[in-house]
């Protein structure tokens, strides 16, 4: 590990709200399979997917 960079970065907190937020989203897609509630699968899936984009986004930033 180079010791000059930092090992975290501005925003490091919102990434991990954001990937919480999905890891609930997922939580909710499982749910919604074991129910055969595909609407609320489809839901929780879009919604996990855009909170894992916005920690991508938010990662490639703070990298940069």
């Amino acid at each position: 590990m180079d010791t000059k960079r930092g090992s975290s970065f501005a925003g490091a907190g919102d990434l991990a709200t954001h990937a919480e937020r999905a890891r609930q989203y997922l939580a909710e897609l499982n749910a919604a399979c074991a129910n055969g509630d595909k609407s609320a699968a489809r839901t929780a899936l879009r919604q996990a997917i855009s909170e894992l984009e916005l920690a991508r986004a938010m990662l490639r930033t703070g990298i940069d």
